[in-house]
């Protein structure tokens, strides 16, 4: 007897040992949907400590998927396991995660559900891979596209351009308007056929050091036409003596261009147009380009694929433009990061290493 004693001691000392230790979050709950005791790792991923939660009922499903939670539930308590799920689990403070459960029923002697147990992992790194993976495999697709492609309808495109443009010389033709119509549309597959070929091939990149108030200046200084006519009011911001960054000044004009560009489009709609851009040293020893609007904003829908190729919300876009602008930004060693508010705005914060 004393040794079944100490057996049974021991097992259970050690299956408390896995339940403290154990990398996977996991929650033990009665059958009324109340914890009864979780273990450290669910306390570091869901974010409740084990004293919040004992004898309550917390909310880790969001809500939109309730209903998908109270029908596993009803099948746990009729005897039903759901091995390896992929779900969207909540965290306390209320952000989304990608989590693989295993949802259990713990049974009593008789054969009885007593309570159910939810073992968790987050996945949100291994689906952050996948679509990467995915986009990754998409530009790919593009590349060899543009590189097999691009040349072959140069030849013929340069061709119908020299006809297109002596026809719009002639302002006395009845087919005047319709060949300018012919002509914008020429330029504007001209126009995909760079922005294939700068995604089909790596940038010469021909680095030098230098101010990067500088450069977002002469943008500006170049976009101040367009500023005038859309009345926008733009305003530039930026501390004496910024370190420099090194890199390729033409390339880092044309993501200043799109991203204004963007700016503006996403303010058409607003009265007071104000372009905000700001340029500081941040506390990483990183320099960074604030570029603010009061625009339109970005819906959370938008912008989980605002960086996949041929996505666009425009008419006349072609879907390549922050694509190209990120791949610039990695090149250089930096990124890109987005805040916004849907009818308040939207803020791009374009990120450099110091030289």
């Amino acid at each position: 007897m004393e040794a079944n004693q100490k057996q049974l001691a021991s097992q259970q000392a050690y299956l408390h040992l896995f339940f403290e230790s154990a990398n996977d979050s996991i929650a033990v709950f009665d059958l009324q949907q109340r914890v009864i005791t979780v273990n450290p790792a669910f306390e570091t991923l869901y974010g409740w400590t084990k004293e919040e939660c004992i004898g309550k009922t917390i909310a880790t499903v969001p809500t939109e998927r309730q209903q998908e939670a109270k029908e596993r539930h009803e099948a746990l308590l009729k005897g039903k396991s759901f091995p390896g799920l992929e779900v969207i689990d909540q965290r306390k403070d209320g952000s989304y995660f990608n989590a693989l459960i295993t949802l259990s029923p713990i049974f009593n002697d008789d054969g009885q559900v007593m309570a159910t147990s939810v073992i968790s992992r987050d996945i949100s790194y291994l689906k952050e891979n996948e679509r990467l993976t995915v986009q990754s495999e998409k530009l790919k697709i593009a590349g060899e596209l543009a590189a097999g492609m691009a040349h072959e309808i140069r030849n013929p495109m340069t061709v119908i351009s020299g006809f297109t443009q002596m026809m719009v010389k002639d302002t006395q033709s009845p087919y005047h308007a319709y060949a300018t119509i012919i002509n914008d549309e020429i330029n504007r597959i001209d126009l995909i056929i760079e922005e294939f070929l700068i995604l089909s091939k790596p940038h010469l990149m021909i680095k030098e050091p230098f101010a990067l108030e500088a450069i977002v200046e002469e943008v500006c200084a170049l976009m101040q036409e367009s500023f005038l006519q859309q009345h926008v009011q733009s305003h530039i911001t930026y501390e004496p003596n910024c370190p420099k960054i090194i890199g390729n000044k033409n390339q880092l004009k044309q993501v200043f261009v799109n991203i204004i560009k963007n700016a503006m489009e996403a303010m058409e709609q607003q009265v007071h147009k104000q372009l905000n851009i700001t340029i500081k040293e941040t506390a990483k020893r990183e320099i960074a380009v604030i570029i603010e609007d009061n625009g339109e904003g970005i819906s959370p829908d938008i912008l989980a694929h605002i960086y996949e190729p041929f996505f666009t919300t425009k008419v006349s876009g072609t879907g390549l433009g922050m694509i190209i602008s990120n791949k610039i930004m990695r090149e250089h060693h930096g990124y890109i990061t987005i805040d916004t508010t849907v009818n308040k705005g939207t803020t791009i914060t374009l990120t450099f290493p110091i030289l």
